[in-house]
């Protein structure tokens, strides 16, 4: 249930890779939300001005639904959300189509924003659509405009056959530019809402920004750094609440080139505070991480690549306080399980991270033009696994 802490504290390659799906960067030990090392195609959803990196080619990330309860789901290594898209260069351009790459984030806090004892889960971000477009004109520029719009009359789990009606939109803009040895980003969120409408039951963003870039020296050690917030309004019932989740990343990382592929190790200091000001009273969870992680990747023939990684946190502190404020207890089991994701305890405390090793390998399987990326990976608690594809043409 660390997987919001070990995962967006690792690393894959500096360089510019053919392989680019959530498969490998979860084989290198890598997060694929907030991934801010790895120079594939995954990075284009934190600066849009890698677009222009890579063109020509489709994208299909294997998986269903997500894992979630009534109109909420979350993509997760161990039950992934069905997702892909394609890129095109044109002359000095590069354009693209992404589908289906909703964010955690924003599910997760429309999930404890809900009140499901009325009428279920607030409906998370569904049927997302991305447009990139990006050029070269003295540096590399990009962006993308991300929309998602839907409308659901679904069967209230705490009441069956009673049925209420969901409504969920989100747009964001995202800008970036990089150049030679650095990049820089930022992404705004311009409208979150998700509303039950047959209770009231309400989610309403109301900021959201992420700023960021990273810098490269000599080609194999790279510094970075990214920091968002969020905050939102919220109603359950209970008169009116708000929220707010901030989260600071600075990691460091270096690559050792062998013959055939490439070694790595790097560290990186995360924090994550969230605070909820519910009308029972303040919660809030904050966390605190320091995670090692090493691995590497290899051309084992012309048709087969090779990659691992290990990682463990070496610091880490999560403090947890009056949370059923915020999740209603622990029969919101979703709810509950966010926060799980955030401090590793479903409950109040104050505490290092428990079993914080957690291997991973995968491999690419290659036969012309398409790449087969799988991955598997175990922390002690469950086994992962997902499979993507990447077709150049």
């Amino acid at each position: 249930m660390k997987k919001v802490f070990l995962g967006a504290a690792t690393l894959a390659l500096l360089s510019t890779s053919a392989y680019a799906t959530k498969a490998r960067l979860l084989a290198l030990g890598d997060e694929v939300e907030d991934n801010y090392y790895t120079m594939d195609d995954r990075y284009i959803f934190t600066n849009a001005s890698f677009v222009n990196n890579f063109g020509d080619m489709v994208v299909l990330e294997y998986g269903s639904e997500g894992i979630g309860s009534g109109a909420s789901t979350l993509d997760t290594d161990g039950d992934p959300k069905a997702m892909g898209g394609f890129f095109k260069k044109m002359g000095n351009f590069t354009y693209g189509l992404y589908l289906g790459n909703e964010s955690n984030i924003s599910s997760s806090l429309r999930i404890l924003a809900s009140a499901p004892a009325s009428g279920g889960y607030l409906a998370t971000s569904d049927n997302q659509v991305e447009l990139f477009i990006g050029g070269k004109a003295g540096v590399n520029w990009g962006a993308s405009f991300v929309y998602a719009s839907s409308e659901r009359n679904v069967e209230s789990l705490p009441a069956p056959g009673t049925f209420h009606v969901h409504e969920d939109s989100a747009m964001a803009v995202k800008l970036g530019v990089n150049k030679d040895n650095w990049d820089a980003y930022t992404n705004i969120s311009l409208n979150s809402e998700s509303e039950n409408k047959t209770t009231g039951n309400k989610f309403d963003g109301t900021l959201g920004v992420q700023v960021g870039g990273s810098y490269t020296i000599n080609n194999d050690t790279k510094f970075y750094g990214s920091y968002k917030t969020f905050t939102w309004d919220q109603e359950r019932g209970l008169g009116a609440e708000d929220g707010d989740l901030s989260r600071l990343d600075l990691g460091a990382g270096k690559e050792y080139k062998v013959e055939g592929g490439m070694v790595f190790v790097r560290t990186a200091f995360q924090m994550i505070n969230v605070e909820v000001n519910a009308a029972p009273g303040k919660a809030k969870l904050e966390t605190m991480n320091l995670p090692v992680i090493i691995g590497a990747e290899t051309k084992a023939t012309d048709w087969l690549t090779l990659r691992g990684s290990v990682s463990q946190s070496i610091y880490s502190n999560a403090k947890s306080t009056d949370l059923a404020n915020a999740t209603g207890g622990s029969t919101n089991i979703l709810a509950s399980a966010v926060v799980a994701d955030y401090n590793g305890s479903y409950t109040n405390g104050d505490a290092s991270f428990e079993n914080t090793t957690r291997v991973a390998v995968g491999a690419t399987l290659t036969y012309k033009t398409v790449d087969i990326d799988v991955y598997t990976g175990s922390n002690g608690e469950d086994t992962d696994s997902r499979v993507a594809m990447k077709y150049n043409f």
